[in-house]
Order: structure tokens, then C-alpha cells, then sequence
């Protein structure tokens, strides 16, 4: 499994893969909302204790509480619509997040223009906005560094030319160093919540993967030891009353050849459990070429000569000469296989399988019908799932369940498609879909 990539620098932080990103920002808004509730949580406490010892404190403090009593007001806004928030998802979060708490700033500022504030009130607060911003408000980093970018800009433009105060410009190198602590305090715990997020992410996904190869591992187990074994049971048995002379030479000729039938089917499992488990460990190596469909389903057809004449079922190949598609010829020869013999196992005698061919700008599309049983409804929905469900033809033949199921990886690492329809008693039609080469 790849490593998960993320790219980091000076002014940003966020994964490479889209999809991940949007999942990291979910797992993580429920943390970062609550830091930012408890933020203005805090601020509106302080508020209440601020406007009582105003109120006890001042000889006259209607102006005073009632500019806190505004401020607490915008405190409970702010909360009632993160809860809000809360419901509807992340979608707005981080705009609100920031458009908060840079009209918190504002407020201060115009306290410090317009109120009777110490010379330290203004600094201070700058001193502790820019820390929230970057850590405890649940901000990431790339929208904490701007705003705070901002407020450092506000703050050099207020101290120097639009309202001079000595003080405030003497604590300008304090707050730029201020500025870079928090700023790598938040790169640092953002990085660090990304890593953790990608470790999890990426245990999870083994496991995942863990569970999904034990389960194949045990049903690829349950097909080999019952379709390899059987049929070797099937001729120590017979082995052995030709050896007693149980049976005469006639009728193990007449058993030998419903043996070799039976391993005849084994070994084609074998060869497709065996083709699937090579390509799961080494990766599937897929080589992509034009492909003449019509001498491949030709060939296909050949090798199920004898079984369709055995039920007198007629293989028609109504695909044109010059028809050609982009795919893997090993794969295709496989799915091709695996599709036809399943069409002559459940028809009936004297019907016909039928292989035709479409195409159009963007897709080639090639069809397999038949005129046989059908699917029922509610095995259609799993038929391409690797539930090694045993099925029966139309002559008791037997099916192991996997084939179909290697059939739909196949073409899924094709960028193809295997679908199908199906009607009981009026037989099915599997397509097969290819990407037009480019």
C-alpha cells in the first residue's frame, strides 16, 4: 500500500489526494468546532466577570457595560451558530471561524481607539489573539497564517500611521516574536494531527485488506479441496474396482470418461484461481493492445467445440472480421472462456449462444447471450461477488461461484465493465465494456 503524501511549506498544508483531504476535514471538524466554542465559551465568561467589577468599579458605567454587554451579545452569536454548524457539516466552517474572530480584533481595535483603555490593553490582546489563532481555535494553519498575517498588517498600520502611540510600536518586535512561536505551534499540531490521521487511515485500510485476503484465502481453500478432491476421490475409486476387477473394461472406459470431463472443469478452476492468485502477488501486470475480437472469440469457440456439439448447442460468432479493442489478451482470453462455458453450461439442448458487437466514440462493447434458464433476481445483486456460490447447468455440470466474480476484477483493472441481463427462462446476456483506445 503507497505511502500518504501531503504537501507542506511555509504557507500551506494539506493532503495531495483530494479524497483524503475531504475525509481528514470531516474526521476533524467535530475537534476543531469544539476548540472554537470553548474559545468564545471563555471569552464570553470573561466578559460577564469584566461587566460586573465595571459596573461595582466605575462612578458611572452605562458606556462601559453597555459596549460589554454588545460584546456579549456577539459572543453568544457567534456560539449559537457554531452549534448551528455543528449540524450542517464543515462546509462553512473555516470562512465563519475566520470572519469571527477577525471582527473580534476589529472590536478590540475600536475599543483602543475610542474607549479609555491602558496603553497595554491592545497589545496584550494582540499578544493572545495571534496565539488562538493559530493553536485553540480550530483554524487550519494555511487560513490561521493569513489571518494573522492581517492582523499583524493592522497592527504595524495602526501603531505607525494611523494612530501613533509609542508604546504599541515599542512592543512590535515582542509580538513579531510572538507571531513566529505561535505560527510554528500551530504548523507543528496541524502536521502532527495530519500525521496521525494518515497512520490510522493507512492501518485501517490494511486491516481492511487484511480481512478481505483471509476471507479470499479461505474460500479459494474451500473451491480447491472440494474441486480438486473430488474427482481425484472419483478416480482412486474407480482405480480401485478396476484393480479388484469389480468392474469391467467397458464400463471404466464409460467412467473414465466422466472422470476426465469432471477434471477437464477442475482444471480450468485451477487455472483461473492459480492466473488470479500469481497476478494478487506480483501485481497484476497488465499489457494493453489491439486486439482482433473476432479471431479471439473465434479461438474461444474451438476450445468449446466438443461440450457445445455434446449438447448439440450451436456457437454463433456474429462479430465483424475487422473488429478490434483495447485490452489484455490473457484477460480477455480468460473472461471470454469462462463466459462462454458458463452460456453452454445453462442452455438447454438445441439453442443457440449467441456473441455479438457494438460500439460507439467512447466505448466497444461485446455481448454474450444465451437462451438458457436465467438468473433469478436475488442472486443477480451477488453475482459478481466472490461468494462461491455453487450453481448447477442445464446437465447437472457444476460451478464453483468464482468465476464470474475473477471475470469483474478483470475488467475493472481493464477500466472496463462486466454487466449482465437476465430473464428466468428466457436465458441472459453478458456485456463486456472496453475503453476505446486513445
Amino acid at each position: 500500500m503507497e505511502p500518504i503524501h501531503f504537501k507542506q511549506n511555509l504557507f500551506t498544508l494539506h493532503f495531495l489526494d483530494k479524497n483524503l483531504e475531504q475525509q481528514y476535514r470531516h474526521k476533524a471538524f467535530p475537534s476543531l468546532l469544539k476548540s472554537f466554542k470553548v474559545v468564545f465559551l471563555f471569552m464570553l465568561a470573561l466578559d460577564v466577570y469584566i461587566i460586573v467589577v465595571e459596573f461595582f468599579r466605575m462612578d458611572d458605567p452605562l458606556y462601559a457595560v453597555a459596549t460589554r454587554s454588545l460584546m456579549l451579545l456577539f459572543y453568544a452569536a457567534v456560539i449559537l451558530i457554531s452549534n448551528f454548524l455543528g449540524k450542517i457539516g464543515p462546509k462553512y466552517h473555516q470562512s465563519f471561524v475566520f470572519l469571527a474572530l477577525l471582527i473580534m480584533y476589529l472590536i478590540v481595535l475600536a475599543q483602543d481607539i475610542n474607549g479609555d483603555m491602558y496603553y497595554l490593553f491592545f497589545s496584550n490582546v494582540a499578544f493572545t489573539l495571534i496565539y488562538i489563532v493559530f493553536t485553540v481555535s480550530g483554524l487550519r494553519f494555511t487560513n490561521a497564517l493569513i489571518l494573522a498575517l492581517i492582523y499583524l498588517v493592522i497592527y504595524v498600520f495602526y501603531c505607525y500611521w494611523w494612530f501613533p502611540n509609542d508604546y504599541h510600536a515599542g512592543q512590535l518586535p515582542n509580538i513579531m516574536i510572538n507571531w513566529v512561536i505561535a505560527s510554528m505551534a500551530g504548523y507543528i499540531l496541524e502536521k502532527s494531527s495530519r500525521k496521525a490521521f494518515a497512520n490510522g487511515y493507512l492501518l485501517k485500510q490494511k486491516n481492511i485488506a487484511s480481512e478481505n485476503y483471509n476471507t479470499l484465502k479461505n474460500k479459494l481453500l474451500s473451491v480447491v479441496s472440494h474441486d480438486v478432491q473430488s474427482p481425484l476421490n472419483s478416480i482412486n475409486s474407480v482405480l480401485s474396482m478396476f484393480k479388484e476387477k469389480a468392474i469391467s473394461p467397458a464400463e471404466s472406459t464409460e467412467l473414465f470418461q466422466k472422470i476426465q470431463e469432471q477434471v477437464s472443469g477442475t482444471i480450468g478452476y485451477v487455472q483461473k484461481i492459480l492466473f488470479w492468485t500469481k497476478n494478487q502477488m506480483n501485481g497484476f501486470q497488465i499489457n494493453k493492445q489491439s486486439i482482433n475480437l473476432h479471431t479471439g472469440v473465434d479461438k474461444c469457440i474451438e476450445g468449446f467445440k466438443s461440450l457445445a456439439e455434446e449438447k448439440n448447442i450451436k456457437i454463433e460468432n456474429h462479430v465483424d472480421q475487422s473488429s478490434e479493442i483495447y485490452a489484455d489478451l490473457e484477460m480477455l482470453d480468460i473472461v471470454l472462456r469462462n463466459l462462454l462455458g458458463n452460456a453452454i453450461k445453462f442452455s438447454p439442448e438445441h439453442t443457440a449462444v449467441e456473441v455479438s458487437f457494438s460500439s460507439n466514440g467512447e466505448w466497444d462493447k461485446l455481448a454474450i447471450q444465451d437462451h438458457g434458464v436465467g438468473i433469478e433476481k436475488d442472486r443477480l445483486e451477488k453475482l459478481f461477488t466472490f461468494n462461491h456460490a455453487h450453481t448447477t447447468g442445464t446437465k447437472l455440470e457444476r460451478g464453483s461461484g468464482i468465476g464470474l466474480s475473477l471475470c469483474s476484477e478483470f475488467m475493472t483493472k481493464l477500466d472496463g465493465e462486466l454487466t449482465v441481463e437476465s430473464e428466468i427462462g428466457e436465458g441472459s446476456t453478458f456485456y463486456l465494456k472496453f475503453k476505446k483506445s486513445i
